[in-house]
């Protein structure tokens, strides 16, 4: 038997520049991170001066500047993604409540076949069996 394959690919329109720009936006965190080793090694004995920590402040907020931009690109592309699947998504139905059930109107052919459908009879059955085991003595 031959195997059939469906493949779909949706794209999502500014995706590669995304990718790219949180590309770049990890280079320079990495670049951040070290930099804050560098510091904190230079002022290794004298960790809470003034100057030392400063300069932490100084790198950490360059750092805290990246990383915000890195959430609103990331908000951006979550955005345009719902706009594009806003004509994919289902419509949902209303939410049911199962005491309130309204029927539905019966089409008139199911009417005809519920009225001429031959019913089964499983008392019959039974009443059957009865006989038989009550001819034979038990």
């Amino acid at each position: 038997m031959a195997n059939r394959e469906i493949k779909t690919k949706v794209a999502i329109d500014g995706e590669k520049e995304y990718k790219e720009s949180l590309k770049n936006i990890n280079s320079a965190l990495g670049t951040l991170k070290s930099e804050l080793k560098l510091v904190e090694s230079q002022y290794a004995g004298q960790a809470n001066s003034y100057a030392a920590l400063s300069a932490k402040g100084d790198v950490l907020s360059r750092m805290y500047d990246q990383q915000k931009e890195k959430v609103k690109a990331a908000a951006e592309q979550l955005e345009k993604a719902k706009k594009s699947s806003i004509g994919l998504r289902r419509k949902k139905s209303p939410p049911r409540n199962p005491r309130f059930r309204v029927a539905r109107p019966l089409s008139p052919r199911s009417a005809t076949r519920r009225a001429t459908r031959p019913r089964s009879k499983p008392n019959s059955r039974r009443r059957l069996r009865k006989g038989k085991e009550r001819a034979r003595g038990g």
